[in-house]
């Protein structure tokens, strides 16, 4: 019969092999180089009780007024990169959106922001399901600059969420004007996304 002692630092360290193995999962299978693409649109409103009012619109700021409720976008994505440039985006909204004849996004870079590897926001977990999790600027061809958050998923698939800011402005104001946030739910095409 082993020692008590060593049976534990055995336990000890099947434990810590398991908990490295599983953090340390590669991230390579995100890759997503021409012409293959994570392709997905924007996620409609949510369901909400008729007593909670109108729900949100997740569109808002990003399709303009009186548009149906769709945009897609491509994203190329670059794991090696992921605390530099981790890929690319663009949008298929090119004489329908709300940069008019150009698209929203064209190839645009996505540009990880690096303090925040030094901060506490760097830890933030989004709940199960998320293998990684990155915060990064973009910019878009006539919006200006926006946050995107790319979250890679263990299914395979990735969640883009965009922040795009604007000035407090009064209700009436045209869509494409007003702050927005839209989310995204992306699925991997070996042939790209048609756009």
């Amino acid at each position: 019969m082993k020692p008590r002692g060593t049976r534990l630092h055995g336990v000890v360290l099947a434990l810590s092999a398991l908990t490295a193995s599983v953090g340390c999962r590669s991230l390579d299978r995100f890759n997503a180089e021409k012409p293959a693409a994570f392709c997905g649109d924007i996620v409609g409103a949510t369901s909400a009780p008729e007593s909670a009012g109108k729900p949100p619109a997740f569109q808002t700021g990003l399709i303009p007024s009186g548009s149906p409720p769709t945009l897609q976008v491509r994203l190329q994505l670059d794991t090696s990169s992921l605390s530099d440039r981790p890929g690319t985006l663009t949008s298929n909204d090119a004489g329908h959106g709300i940069c008019n004849d150009s698209p929203l996004f064209d190839e645009a870079p996505l540009r990880a922001i690096p303090e925040l590897l030094h901060d506490a926001l760097s830890q933030l977990e989004f709940g199960q399901g998320h293998e990684h999790d990155l915060f990064a600027w973009v910019d878009s061809t006539c919006k200006g600059t926006m946050l995107v958050v790319v979250s890679l998923l263990s299914n395979g698939a990735v969640e883009v969420r965009l922040f795009k800011p604007a000035p407090d402005l009064p209700p009436m104001t045209d869509q494409a004007d007003l702050s927005g946030f839209g989310l995204f739910y992306l699925q991997r095409n070996k042939n790209g996304c048609g756009f």
